[in-house]
Parts: structure tokens; C-alpha cells; sequence
């Protein structure tokens, strides 16, 4: 089944089209920081929503980090950073999220040795004013992560949308000075280069589906265009890309939002009649395939059968001795011996004549689920009786 946790986008962070790194990471962070190169600052404490952060390849904190990005880039239209937004499945408990998204980074600093920060963000509120009041009551106390937690899982409250933001260097950090040194081409968009996004998606997808299966999941997320899928056979041909509609559009805030949100539930209920159609013509191909195993097979083991009684009519045909032909006759399983008598097998053998099984001992089997019986003697087990000695009576001689 495939998971609703698909997304998994990398947008660049240009000088003149951006706030800046600085603004962005404080963004991400919830936190405070000072832009050194323009002077500004940004400040998002308010804002609720953040589960967990942390940093890979960098220890001064996140204000030094992209203060030196945005020092390290001279053009007025410099890349300082680019941005990784992944969708994480809703019931993976918070510290598989942490080690999810941390272990990717640290996978992004082995492979290009660059510096990252990253977050991990909570789903919106259906309702903003409930929203707010959980957040309080969060930050004031009255309720413990765990409610905080579970309230934020609750489908009715929230849209589910738990999301991680990652935010990397272009640059390589110099391990000796510390200070960032050459820049990362490899990730610049270009012909022949779009095979590290590959990648990088392909890692997400990888780690994400071994979280799920770590938690007993058995969805499991595929990262693929639709055409894709189609393609490989995963899934159906003419699905349509369900139409972004974003966070204003979700909340109803205003009537304009109606035709996005009304293209979107038709574009969900066209996927779902495929989708169903698809799953419901692969059920019935795998049931014929599976008759056809089942008879396929019955048939190689009468075949198989029908060669066993025949050596064991020639074993009791060619015996030289009636001993012999009594102990063939008695060996083999393919006879009617124990209704018949080893006289009628030795004797029909003799004569060339067939020996099939009785009637009622021919069954329809199921390849999938037979089990070969095994025939036993019973016995009795031998009971040891102890007699009682005879009691001897003195007399008194008189």
C-alpha cells in the first residue's frame, strides 16, 4: 500500500529572490537570529509547530553557520543555500522522526561533505483557533509532549502533515579551517546532473520505508511520478497529479479557494475509481495465475505418480522369489495391499494389469497447502503387572 507521506521537494535559496539563509534557518529553527550581511533580524519564536532540530557537520550554532554561508557567496545573485522539504509518515513515534531526518543528513555530510540544519515541523489544525489554544498550553505547561503528541495525531484536529525542513550548504566545509571551501557542482541543475537528485530522493525513500517497517507498517512510501509507476507496473495508467492547493485553500479562509479545493476532490475521486479498477483486475489475474500453478502442479505429481506405480510394478513383476514379491509388494505406496492383500497386488503385477488406489483415496489436493500424510502401526505398550507374594499364616503347634 502506498503511503500518503509522498512528498519530497529541493528548492534553491538565491540572493535577490530570498529573505537569505539567515532568515530561512530562523524560520525553520522558530528562533532568533541576526543577518551580519544586511543588519536585519528575524524572529519566529513565536511561531509554534517545532518537535525537534539540530544541526550535522557545524557546532557553533546555526546564526555563525549561514552568517558564513552568506559571507562565502560574492555575486549579488549567489546560491547560499538550497532547501529540502520531505513529508514524514504520521505514526512514526518523535524519536524515529529525529533519527529519520537526522540520519539523512548525516548521510548528505559522508557523501558531500557539506553542512546542514534541520527541523522537524507538526501538521496544521484544522481549526486555527484550536490550533493556538493547544500551542499554549503546550508552551505553558498544562499539557505534557505526550498529549501534545497525541493531539497532534488525532486526524480530526490536524491534516496529519507532519514534515521535516532541511536546509544545506552549497559549499564543502573545510575540515581543517572550518570555514566553507569549494563549491558543491555536482548538485547544480543541469543536463546529466539530475541523477544526484535521483539519489537523494531514492536515500529518503529507502530510510523512510525501513522507519515504517521498523514500527510494523505496511505502507510504504514510493517517491515515483505517476508515470513512473505506470511504466514500471506499479500502478495504474492515466492517473492525474493532484492539483496543489496549499494551507490557505485546506482552511477554507476564503470563498476564491472553493474551485481548488473542488478540483482537487475530483481529481482524488478519478484516482481512486483507477486505483480500485487496477487492484481489482491484478486480484483476479493473481487468482488465475494461481489456478493455473495449482493445476500445473497436480498434474507433474500424477505424472510423478503414475511413474512410481509403474517401477513398483515391475519390482514385483521381476521379484525372483515370492519373498520378494511379497516385501515389493508390501513397500509399495502406490497399491491397493491394504484392502487387497499382497497375493491380489503380486498377482495383477504379474499379469501387467494396473494397480491404481481405491476408490475414495483419489482427491482433489491443493498444491499450496498439501502435506504428505504419514502412516504409522500402532502398538501397545507392554504393561508389567507385579503379582503380590503369598502371605504366609504361622500355626502354633499344640
Amino acid at each position: 500500500m502506498k503511503h500518503a507521506a509522498c512528498h519530497f521537494s529541493i528548492s534553491p535559496l538565491t540572493r535577490g529572490k530570498t529573505a537569505g539563509a539567515v532568515a530561512r534557518a530562523a524560520y525553520i529553527a522558530r528562533c532568533r537570529l541576526h543577518d551580519e550581511r544586511t543588519g536585519q533580524t528575524f524572529s519566529y519564536v513565536r511561531r509554534g509547530g517545532l518537535l525537534a532540530e539540530g544541526a550535522v557537520n557545524w557546532v557553533t550554532g546555526i546564526e555563525r553557520l549561514w552568517n558564513e554561508a552568506e559571507r562565502a557567496e560574492t555575486k549579488r545573485n549567489a546560491r547560499m543555500a538550497r532547501e529540502i522539504k520531505v513529508s514524514i509518515p504520521a505514526e512514526l513515534p518523535l524519536d524515529e522522526m529525529r533519527r529519520l531526518v537526522h540520519g539523512y543528513c548525516c548521510n548528505l555530510k559522508d557523501r558531500y561533505g557539506l553542512a546542514a540544519q534541520w527541523a522537524i515541523h507538526a501538521p496544521r489544525f484544522h481549526d486555527r483557533s484550536d490550533g493556538r489554544e493547544v500551542e499554549r498550553r503546550y508552551r505553558a505547561g498544562t499539557i505534557d509532549q505526550e498529549e501534545y503528541l497525541r493531539i497532534l495525531a488525532d486526524p480530526e484536529r490536524t491534516n496529519l502533515n507532519f514534515h521535516a525542513h532541511i536546509l544545506k550548504s552549497v559549499r564543502e566545509k573545510d575540515s581543517d579551517t572550518g570555514f566553507f571551501g569549494e563549491k558543491i557542482h555536482s548538485l547544480d541543475r543541469g543536463p546529466g546532473r539530475s541523477s544526484e537528485f535521483r539519489d537523494m530522493r531514492g536515500e529518503w525513500e529507502i530510510r523512510t520505508n525501513a522507519a515504517l517497517q521498523r514500527v510494523g507498517s505496511d505502507a510504504r512510501v514510493d517517491l515515483r511520478s505517476n508515470e513512473e509507476m505506470a511504466a514500471a507496473g506499479d500502478a495504474p495508467v492515466g492517473l492525474v497529479a493532484q492539483p496543489h492547493v496549499g494551507p490557505q485553500a485546506s482552511h477554507g479562509a476564503a470563498p476564491h479557494y472553493a474551485g481548488r479545493v473542488k478540483a482537487r476532490k475530483e481529481t482524488q475521486e478519478h484516482n481512486a475509481e483507477i486505483w480500485m479498477a487496477w487492484e481489482q483486475r491484478r486480484a483476479l489475474e493473481r487468482e488465475r495465475a494461481r489456478l493455473e500453478a495449482s493445476e500445473r502442479i497436480a498434474a507433474e505429481r500424477e505424472a510423478a505418480r503414475k511413474v512410481e506405480a509403474a517401477a513398483e510394478r515391475r519390482k514385483i513383476a521381476d521379484a525372483k522369489t515370492e519373498q520378494e514379491a511379497r516385501d515389493a509388494a508390501r513397500e509399495a505406496v502406490h497399491s491397493t495391499s491394504l484392502r487387497s492383500g499382497y497375493e491380489d497386488v503380486i498377482a495383477m503385477a504379474q499379469r501387467g494389469e494396473k494397480m491404481e488406489m481405491p476408490e475414495g483415496q483419489d482427491v482433489e489436493i491443493d498444491p499450496e497447502t498439501y502435506v504428505r500424510e504419514v502412516s504409522y502401526t500402532p502398538f501397545k505398550k507392554a504393561i508389567k503387572v507385579r503379582r503380590k507374594a503369598p502371605v504366609r499364616v504361622r500355626t502354633r503347634s499344640g
